[in-house]
């Protein structure tokens, strides 16, 4: 059976009232609403508005009311939205059960740019040991420890039957937020190789695996010093992909070291499952965020086919702008879930609702039937507040085709 989700931010049921987003999406054909809990930064515009058009989100706070004595370290503070508005999330739930509309909580694990730059010590450090501040490491102990309590603080609260779960793995450098300022190649190879952490946890993890993790981290540095510096004189194209593979098959060490960081956040997906599972919802494990398309979510530590295993369902965000691209990514996770005996049912697609990556609703179908032919039965729309009135119309007629082919 088809399902059809639609993602919310909490400010816009604020805006909206409960009981009319409810009717908004009900007559739209939305099974299921997906809700922000724990949530990053955004600036959000929302353009069927007249007023409250832009907003400003609390950055890395949980707009649910959560245990905060509940957490052991590192915990997500309250933000306005939860201490003001308590009964949001619960009025949510009465609207959507009424309306025989499904709830899910949606939360940031390790892409928090506040914890990060407070706790550098569980942030992510680079080869030239300087901490980043927009991810923390899935190695890090307490790092691990919050994501397991943060989920299972959605899930114990009683009000969604799945929880989604985001950036669950090692975050690639150039976020995009806050402004970021470099003059040298940034492309799959130095992006890659810049973003490889080399905390204390990390190096542990390689050296129980063999791994010369000293040496690594000395060649890493002096590769990105040198190819950043090296002089080219009628210019270098930058690497599309094929160098970082082709360095893995000559570079035992590099190899490997990817293969731990990829079972870290396996091992640690695996953690977060059964919490959400003691808790009574399942899990929804969202693809690697900034490593996409899914063939690269190894370079956040996302092995698909593993993770496919581990969660209900492995939600990959394909956001591109062409059908072709849609299919390409599903073709490739299909292959991907039938190494661990799964198939088409443990997956969902998300797409946008933005005329961005689909400037007319026949593109837009497109990708949507794309969806539905690779036999993926779950549709998942991001999202209400940003799409504009032409595009939330579309929904209609994306639901109308996934339940045609169901």
């Amino acid at each position: 059976m088809s399902e059809v989700s639609l993602l919310i931010y909490p400010w816009d049921v604020i805006a909206d009232g409960a009981e009319r987003v409810v009717e908004t999406v009900a007559e739209l054909g939305v099974d299921r609403l997906v809700i922000a809990t724990a949530y990053h930064s955004a600036e959000v515009i929302s353009p069927r508005r007249l007023d409250r058009v832009s907003t400003v989100a609390e950055a890395n706070t949980s707009h649910l009311p959560l245990g905060f004595n509940n957490f052991s370290g590192l915990a997500v503070p309250p933000s306005s939205i939860a201490t003001e508005h308590p009964d949001l999330y619960p009025s949510l739930k009465r609207a959507a059960d009424a309306a025989g509309i499904s709830l899910s909580g949606w939360g940031i694990a390790f892409h928090n740019t506040t914890m990060a730059t407070e706790h550098p010590e569980a942030a992510i450090k680079n080869c030239f040991g300087d901490a980043f501040t927009h991810g923390l490491c899935p190695a890090n102990p307490a790092a691990q420890q919050y994501a397991v309590e943060l989920v299972g603080e959605i899930a114990g609260s009683g009000l969604f039957d799945r929880v989604l779960v985001e950036s669950l793995s090692y975050l690639l450098y150039n976020h995009g937020h806050p402004h970021e300022l470099w003059g040298a190649r940034l492309d799959p190879t130095t992006r890659y190789l810049l973003s490889l952490c080399f905390c204390s946890h990390c190096r542990e993890q390689g050296t129980a695996r063999g791994i010369d993790v000293g040496a690594l981290r000395l060649r890493v540095s002096n590769e990105l010093h040198r190819t950043w510096n090296a002089e080219a004189p009628a210019g270098r194209d930058a690497d599309d992909g094929a160098e970082i593979a082709s360095l893995h098959m000559m570079w035992p060490d590099l190899a490997a070291y990817t293969r731990m960081r990829n079972d870290v956040v396996t091992e640690l997906a695996g953690r977060v499952a059964r919490e959400i599972r003691a808790k009574g919802a399942v899990l929804d494990l969202s693809a690697a965020v900034w490593g996409r398309p899914a063939f690269s979510n190894w370079m956040e530590g996302v092995d698909v086919a593993a993770s496919v295993a581990v969660a209900d369902s492995f939600v990959l965000e394909s956001y591109y702008p062409t059908a072709g691209e849609v299919a390409r990514e599903l073709d490739h996770t299909l292959a991907a879930a039938a190494l661990s005996d799964r198939g088409a049912e443990s997956l969902a697609s998300a797409i946008t609702l933005w005329p961005s990556f689909h400037p007319t609703k026949d593109s837009f179908l497109s990708k949507v039937d794309a969806i539905r032919g690779s036999g993926v039965s779950k549709l998942a729309l991001y999202n209400y507040g940003t799409a504009t009135a032409p595009t939330l119309s579309w929904i209609r007629d994306a639901a109308d085709m996934m339940r045609s082919g169901s």
